[in-house]
Protein backbone atom coordinates (compact mmCIF):
# COMPACT_ATOMS: atom_id res chain seq x y z
CA UNK A 1 0.00 0.00 0.00
CA UNK A 2 1.44 3.39 -0.93
CA UNK A 3 1.74 5.98 1.76
CA UNK A 4 0.43 9.35 0.67
CA UNK A 5 1.80 12.52 2.22
CA UNK A 6 0.23 15.94 2.16
CA UNK A 7 2.08 18.94 0.80
CA UNK A 8 2.36 20.19 4.37
CA UNK A 9 4.01 16.95 5.48
CA UNK A 10 6.33 16.97 2.48
CA UNK A 11 7.30 20.57 3.22
CA UNK A 12 8.03 19.69 6.83
CA UNK A 13 10.22 16.74 5.79
CA UNK A 14 12.08 18.94 3.31
CA UNK A 15 12.64 21.59 5.96
CA UNK A 16 13.96 19.01 8.42
CA UNK A 17 16.27 17.58 5.75
CA UNK A 18 17.58 21.04 4.92
CA UNK A 19 18.14 21.75 8.60
CA UNK A 20 19.99 18.46 9.07
CA UNK A 21 22.17 19.19 6.06
CA UNK A 22 22.87 22.67 7.38
CA UNK A 23 23.92 21.28 10.75
CA UNK A 24 26.22 18.79 8.98
CA UNK A 25 27.78 21.54 6.87
CA UNK A 26 28.27 23.93 9.76
CA UNK A 27 29.62 21.20 12.05
CA UNK A 28 32.17 19.97 9.49
CA UNK A 29 35.75 20.78 10.55
CA UNK A 30 37.09 24.00 9.05
CA UNK A 31 39.65 23.83 6.29
CA UNK A 32 43.14 24.25 7.74
CA UNK A 33 45.03 27.45 7.11
CA UNK A 34 48.44 27.42 5.50
CA UNK A 35 50.93 30.20 6.07
CA UNK A 36 53.32 32.02 3.77
CA UNK A 37 56.95 30.99 4.09
CA UNK A 38 59.82 33.44 4.27
CA UNK A 39 61.55 34.35 1.03
CA UNK A 40 64.79 32.64 2.07
CA UNK A 41 63.23 29.25 2.89
CA UNK A 42 64.36 26.30 0.79
CA UNK A 43 66.66 25.95 -2.18
CA UNK A 44 66.04 28.09 -5.26
CA UNK A 45 65.89 26.51 -8.73
CA UNK A 46 66.14 22.99 -7.29
CA UNK A 47 63.34 21.49 -9.42
CA UNK A 48 62.54 21.93 -13.10
CA UNK A 49 59.58 24.13 -13.97
CA UNK A 50 56.56 21.89 -14.47
CA UNK A 51 58.40 18.88 -13.07
CA UNK A 52 56.33 18.69 -9.86
CA UNK A 53 52.57 18.55 -10.32
CA UNK A 54 51.33 18.54 -6.70
CA UNK A 55 48.60 21.03 -5.87
CA UNK A 56 49.87 24.01 -3.88
CA UNK A 57 48.23 24.89 -0.58
CA UNK A 58 45.84 22.05 0.25
CA UNK A 59 46.05 18.74 -1.61
CA UNK A 60 43.84 15.95 -0.24
CA UNK A 61 44.22 13.53 -3.14
CA UNK A 62 47.70 12.06 -2.89
CA UNK A 63 48.30 8.31 -2.52
CA UNK A 64 51.27 5.94 -2.43
CA UNK A 65 51.65 3.08 -4.90
CA UNK A 66 49.99 0.87 -2.25
CA UNK A 67 46.95 3.15 -2.14
CA UNK A 68 47.74 4.73 1.23
CA UNK A 69 45.96 8.09 1.25
CA UNK A 70 47.94 11.24 2.05
CA UNK A 71 47.02 14.86 2.66
CA UNK A 72 49.70 17.41 1.75
CA UNK A 73 49.95 21.04 2.88
CA UNK A 74 52.39 23.54 1.42
CA UNK A 75 53.19 27.15 2.25
CA UNK A 76 50.64 29.46 0.61
CA UNK A 77 53.41 30.94 -1.53
CA UNK A 78 54.80 27.55 -2.56
CA UNK A 79 57.07 27.66 -5.63
CA UNK A 80 57.25 24.32 -7.46
CA UNK A 81 60.86 25.00 -8.50
CA UNK A 82 62.03 25.69 -4.95
CA UNK A 83 62.96 22.77 -2.65
CA UNK A 84 61.32 22.94 0.78
CA UNK A 85 61.88 20.90 3.95
CA UNK A 86 59.36 18.08 4.38
CA UNK A 87 57.62 17.16 7.64
CA UNK A 88 56.08 13.68 7.44
CA UNK A 89 53.46 13.33 10.19
CA UNK A 90 52.29 9.83 11.12
CA UNK A 91 48.87 9.32 12.74
CA UNK A 92 47.94 7.99 16.17
CA UNK A 93 45.96 4.74 16.27
CA UNK A 94 42.55 5.05 14.65
CA UNK A 95 43.10 8.47 13.07
CA UNK A 96 42.70 9.08 9.37
CA UNK A 97 44.69 11.84 7.72
CA UNK A 98 42.07 14.57 8.28
CA UNK A 99 41.60 13.76 11.98
CA UNK A 100 45.34 13.46 12.39
CA UNK A 101 45.86 16.98 11.02
CA UNK A 102 43.36 18.35 13.54
CA UNK A 103 44.88 16.31 16.39
CA UNK A 104 48.39 17.64 15.84
CA UNK A 105 47.50 21.22 14.92
CA UNK A 106 50.82 21.66 13.14
CA UNK A 107 49.77 22.93 9.72
CA UNK A 108 49.62 26.73 10.23
CA UNK A 109 52.94 27.11 12.06
CA UNK A 110 54.80 24.48 10.05
CA UNK A 111 53.83 25.96 6.68
CA UNK A 112 54.71 29.47 7.89
CA UNK A 113 58.15 28.10 8.72
CA UNK A 114 58.44 26.80 5.18
CA UNK A 115 57.64 23.12 5.62
CA UNK A 116 55.67 20.97 3.25
CA UNK A 117 53.61 18.83 5.63
CA UNK A 118 52.08 15.42 4.92
CA UNK A 119 49.51 13.42 6.91
CA UNK A 120 48.74 9.78 6.09
CA UNK A 121 45.91 7.47 7.12
CA UNK A 122 46.51 5.10 10.03
CA UNK A 123 47.39 1.48 9.33
CA UNK A 124 47.34 -1.17 12.02
CA UNK A 125 50.91 -1.69 13.25
CA UNK A 126 52.75 -4.44 11.40
CA UNK A 127 55.87 -4.89 9.30
CA UNK A 128 53.74 -4.30 6.22
CA UNK A 129 52.37 -1.06 7.70
CA UNK A 130 55.92 0.17 8.36
CA UNK A 131 56.88 -0.60 4.76
CA UNK A 132 53.77 1.16 3.41
CA UNK A 133 54.21 4.26 5.59
CA UNK A 134 57.87 4.40 4.55
CA UNK A 135 56.72 5.29 1.02
CA UNK A 136 55.04 8.53 2.10
CA UNK A 137 58.12 10.75 1.90
CA UNK A 138 59.14 9.55 -1.56
CA UNK A 139 55.56 9.84 -2.82
CA UNK A 140 55.31 13.45 -1.66
CA UNK A 141 58.74 14.25 -3.11
CA UNK A 142 57.65 12.89 -6.50
CA UNK A 143 54.84 15.46 -6.66
CA UNK A 144 56.24 18.41 -4.71
CA UNK A 145 59.67 20.04 -4.69
CA UNK A 146 61.30 18.65 -1.54
CA UNK A 147 64.81 19.10 -0.18
CA UNK A 148 65.86 15.45 0.37
CA UNK A 149 68.38 16.49 3.02
CA UNK A 150 65.68 18.17 5.14
CA UNK A 151 63.08 15.46 5.76
CA UNK A 152 61.71 14.96 9.28
CA UNK A 153 59.41 12.30 10.73
CA UNK A 154 57.00 13.11 13.56
CA UNK A 155 54.30 11.14 15.33
CA UNK A 156 52.42 10.34 18.54
CA UNK A 157 51.69 6.86 19.93
CA UNK A 158 51.39 4.55 16.89
CA UNK A 159 52.62 7.45 14.77
CA UNK A 160 55.77 7.76 16.87
CA UNK A 161 56.35 4.02 16.73
CA UNK A 162 56.12 4.22 12.93
CA UNK A 163 58.51 7.21 12.81
CA UNK A 164 61.14 5.35 14.83
CA UNK A 165 60.38 1.95 13.32
CA UNK A 166 60.76 3.08 9.70
CA UNK A 167 64.14 4.59 10.45
CA UNK A 168 65.44 1.60 12.40
CA UNK A 169 64.01 -1.26 10.33
CA UNK A 170 64.57 0.12 6.84
CA UNK A 171 68.21 1.06 7.33
CA UNK A 172 69.92 1.55 3.98
CA UNK A 173 66.66 1.96 2.08
CA UNK A 174 67.02 5.72 1.73
CA UNK A 175 64.20 6.29 4.21
CA UNK A 176 66.36 7.72 7.01
CA UNK A 177 65.25 11.29 7.84
CA UNK A 178 67.30 14.20 9.07
CA UNK A 179 65.22 14.44 12.26
CA UNK A 180 62.73 12.38 14.27
CA UNK A 181 60.25 13.66 16.84
CA UNK A 182 58.54 10.76 18.62
CA UNK A 183 55.93 11.26 21.34
CA UNK A 184 54.44 8.47 23.49
CA UNK A 185 55.91 5.73 21.31
CA UNK A 186 55.30 2.11 22.16
CA UNK A 187 58.85 1.10 21.34
CA UNK A 188 61.71 0.42 23.76
CA UNK A 189 65.48 0.34 23.71
CA UNK A 190 65.31 -3.45 23.60
CA UNK A 191 63.10 -3.35 20.49
CA UNK A 192 65.39 -0.93 18.72
CA UNK A 193 68.62 -2.64 19.82
CA UNK A 194 67.80 -5.68 17.67
CA UNK A 195 68.62 -3.55 14.62
CA UNK A 196 71.77 -1.71 13.51
CA UNK A 197 72.02 1.92 14.59
CA UNK A 198 70.57 4.32 12.00
CA UNK A 199 72.45 7.53 11.32
CA UNK A 200 69.94 10.24 12.18
CA UNK A 201 71.34 13.73 12.90
CA UNK A 202 68.62 14.76 15.39
CA UNK A 203 66.20 12.76 17.56
CA UNK A 204 63.72 14.18 20.08
CA UNK A 205 61.89 11.71 22.33
CA UNK A 206 58.85 13.04 24.22
CA UNK A 207 57.07 10.93 26.82
CA UNK A 208 54.69 11.59 29.69
CA UNK A 209 55.62 10.41 33.16
CA UNK A 210 51.89 9.67 33.55
CA UNK A 211 51.72 7.42 30.47
CA UNK A 212 50.06 4.27 31.82
CA UNK A 213 50.06 2.46 28.47
CA UNK A 214 53.80 2.67 27.80
CA UNK A 215 55.36 3.60 31.17
CA UNK A 216 59.00 4.74 30.94
CA UNK A 217 59.31 3.70 27.30
CA UNK A 218 60.54 7.16 26.37
CA UNK A 219 63.60 7.16 28.61
CA UNK A 220 64.55 3.74 27.29
CA UNK A 221 64.24 4.80 23.64
CA UNK A 222 66.13 8.05 24.25
CA UNK A 223 69.01 6.07 25.76
CA UNK A 224 69.15 3.92 22.62
CA UNK A 225 69.31 6.90 20.28
CA UNK A 226 71.92 8.56 22.48
CA UNK A 227 74.05 5.43 22.35
CA UNK A 228 73.71 5.32 18.56
CA UNK A 229 74.91 8.91 18.39
CA UNK A 230 77.82 8.15 20.77
CA UNK A 231 76.53 10.73 23.26
CA UNK A 232 77.71 10.82 26.85
CA UNK A 233 75.40 8.80 29.15
CA UNK A 234 72.77 10.86 31.00
CA UNK A 235 70.63 10.12 34.03
CA UNK A 236 67.05 10.63 32.84
CA UNK A 237 65.46 9.30 36.02
CA UNK A 238 65.62 12.76 37.54
CA UNK A 239 63.82 14.43 34.61
CA UNK A 240 60.33 14.73 36.10
CA UNK A 241 59.21 17.37 33.59
CA UNK A 242 61.10 19.39 31.02
CA UNK A 243 63.74 18.68 28.37
CA UNK A 244 67.32 17.52 28.53
CA UNK A 245 69.86 17.35 25.71
CA UNK A 246 72.45 14.60 25.74
CA UNK A 247 75.98 15.97 25.57
CA UNK A 248 79.12 15.18 23.59
CA UNK A 249 77.30 13.45 20.73
CA UNK A 250 79.43 12.45 17.74
CA UNK A 251 79.59 14.41 14.50
CA UNK A 252 77.34 17.19 15.75
CA UNK A 253 74.37 14.87 16.21
CA UNK A 254 71.67 15.78 18.73
CA UNK A 255 69.49 13.66 20.98
CA UNK A 256 67.05 15.18 23.47
CA UNK A 257 64.46 13.81 25.87
CA UNK A 258 61.42 15.73 27.11
CA UNK A 259 59.28 14.53 30.01
CA UNK A 260 55.69 15.78 30.04
CA UNK A 261 52.54 15.26 32.10
CA UNK A 262 49.14 14.00 31.01
CA UNK A 263 47.58 10.76 29.77
CA UNK A 264 48.93 8.70 26.89
CA UNK A 265 46.26 9.95 24.49
CA UNK A 266 47.12 13.65 24.91
CA UNK A 267 49.33 15.35 22.35
CA UNK A 268 51.79 17.53 24.31
CA UNK A 269 51.40 21.27 23.88
CA UNK A 270 54.87 21.88 22.51
CA UNK A 271 54.49 22.23 18.73
CA UNK A 272 56.75 25.28 18.58
CA UNK A 273 59.48 23.50 20.55
CA UNK A 274 59.26 20.46 18.28
CA UNK A 275 59.51 22.55 15.12
CA UNK A 276 62.39 24.50 16.67
CA UNK A 277 64.19 21.22 17.33
CA UNK A 278 63.71 20.04 13.75
CA UNK A 279 65.06 23.38 12.52
CA UNK A 280 68.14 23.06 14.71
CA UNK A 281 67.15 25.06 17.78
CA UNK A 282 67.94 23.55 21.19
CA UNK A 283 65.04 21.64 22.77
CA UNK A 284 63.07 23.69 25.28
CA UNK A 285 60.94 22.63 28.21
CA UNK A 286 57.21 22.40 27.43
Amino acid sequence: MRMRLSWRELSLIAALAAFSFGVWVWSAPPRPEVGAAGRDVGLAAACDSGGRTGRAGLDDNVATSDGLRITVRTPSNYDSTRAYPLLVVYPPAGYDRQKSEIFYGLTPDATRRGFIVSYSDHLRLSRQAVAQQAKVAATVASLFCVDPTSVAYLGHSDGATIAEGITASLLGSGAAPRAIVASAAGITREDLAMLPCPSVPAVLIVHSRADALFPDFGRSAAAYWAQCASCAPADLEGVAEGCRDFSACAEGRRVAYCATAGPHSRWPAMNAAMLDFIQGVAAKSP
